[in-house]
């Protein structure tokens, strides 16, 4: 009676997991970092509009291959060793910039830089679903946007106050802090799934700390019922991409990471300081970055408040690409008063007011949403291949993007830039409202035959 009483009493520990995600989740400060980089770094460096576009864009061009190299790694070195792999892609990269500045090196960095971003945004959040407990799973999630935000307000912050040298190492720095991961576990998933019973078991109970061995046995039970069910009903990626709901499911993933990239906020966040430092401001370019994180971390917990209380998921990426869509349109009146002419000078306000509707617009739905329903829309048969697939189209899409804003912007003013992108997030809401499911209250099961 008193050993079933000690079981049911026999919690697993929160403050472990949340600890050990923390500690994963530092690799999202590099992240955040190589995001932000060109903004303080592009004044400091002499280079041409061409190879300003293209060392800020390459890292996306790099990140492309990214979700394959990942995937082929989980399933062969495990979790740990991929993280270990992703975080030094990131330290190279550093040491590369640190080196040099010629250009032709810095495009190698940011490449290697990009392959960081790539493994990242694909290989983390396999980790952490795995090792995190289900009540706080959801919470978890939030982790990886505030650190990307917060990599990118340091840059911001220190970026354009110290020289290229010193944002090198500042960089080196952060990469270097990411190898505690050395001191967490495995994940069980894994071990499990090379058939490595006992080590999994060990990597439980670092995870969970149960003082109960029939508590530890109970969960490792249900890892192993998990991963044979998985194995059952394993079909081949190529057989899974040939089902409709699959094409679906990675037509509309692409939709979805397509306007993640066109909605603004990532041309500001990469060229915030030389769009400002261009024209007569009232207050200094550099702050732009700053103000647009700050706004980006503050609202970033709006999806939760608000999705599945009030509005649905679907509703809120619509709403979403609506509110960036008509915040980009008026930058592009604004910044075409200006090359027009007029003098501005009093209501630079305006730019900045746009600019954090534009950033809070996103946080709304494109910012922590898409992800979330990428995810649900894929099914599990094809849910690694066909991330890997989403990732890599949204990564090219946003290296077009980035490389070729400032070649656009020389020619025709950064007015066009900003109205080209407001008309297409317009478009894209507007198609979002006929082509997206509404998948609010659907099991994964629902969601699929829906798309078949």
């Amino acid at each position: 009676m008193s050993s079933t009483m000690e079981a049911q009493e026999d919690r697993p520990s929160q403050l472990r997991i949340y600890l050990i995600v923390l500690a994963v989740s530092t690799i999202y400060l590099s992240t955040g970092m190589v995001g932000g980089w060109s903004s303080p770094v592009l004044p400091k460096l002499d280079l041409t509009v061409h190879e300003q576009g293209l060392v800020t864009s390459i890292a996306f061009f790099g990140a492309a291959p990214g979700p394959f190299v990942t995937t082929f790694c989980l399933d062969t070195i495990g979790r740990k060793g991929t993280l270990f792999i992703i975080s030094s892609f990131f330290l190279a990269s550093w040491i590369i910039l640190l080196i040099s500045q010629n250009v032709y090196v810095i495009y190698i960095a940011r490449l290697l830089a990009g392959l960081g971003i790539g493994g990242s945004i694909s290989g983390i959040p396999v980790y952490i679903s795995e090792v995190a407990l289900a009540e706080i799973r959801g919470r978890l999630g939030a982790v990886s946007t505030m650190m990307m935000s917060l990599g990118a307000l340091i840059m911001y912050l220190v970026g354009p106050s110290v020289s290229y040298t010193t944002i090198s190492i500042f960089g080196m720095a952060l990469a270097l802090l990411a190898f505690v991961i050395f001191f967490v576990p495995e994940s069980p998933f894994h071990h499990i799934n090379k058939g490595r019973k006992k080590e999994a078991e060990m990597a439980l109970q670092k995870l969970r700390g149960y003082s109960t061995q029939e508590k530890l046995e109970e969960e490792l039970e249900e890892i192993i019922k998990t991963n044979t069910q998985k194995e059952e009903n394993a079909i081949g990626w190529l057989e899974g991409l040939k089902r409709k709901a699959a094409l679906k499911g990675i037509g509309l993933g692409i939709f979805l990471s397509s306007m993640t990239y066109l909605s603004g906020l990532v041309v500001q966040s990469a060229y915030a300081q030389i769009i400002y430092t261009s024209f007569k401001l009232s207050f200094s370019a550099s702050y732009i970055g700053v103000v647009i994180t700050i706004a980006s971390i503050s609202f970033s917990f709006l999806p939760a408040l608000l999705v599945n209380k009030c509005i649905g998921m679907k509703s809120g990426i619509v709403i979403s690409a609506f509110g960036c869509g008509l915040s980009c349109v008026f930058l592009g009146v604004y910044f075409y008063f200006i090359r027009a002419g007029y003098d501005l000078y009093d209501y630079s306000y305006i730019s900045i007011v746009l600019s954090v509707a534009n950033t809070v617009s996103h946080s709304f739905g494109l910012g922590g949403l898409v992800y979330t329903l990428e995810a649900e829309l894929l099914p599990m048969s094809v849910k690694g291949i066909g991330m890997g697939i989403v990732v890599c189209s949204g990564s090219l899409i946003g290296f077009g993007v980035l490389q070729m804003f400032p070649i656009i912007a020389s020619a025709y003013g950064y007015s066009a830039d900003f109205f080209g992108l407001g008309i297409i997030m317009l478009v894209f809401a507007t198609l979002g409202i006929f082509i997206l499911p509404d998948t609010t209250g659907k099991t994964l099961q629902e969601i699929e035959e829906l798309l078949s």
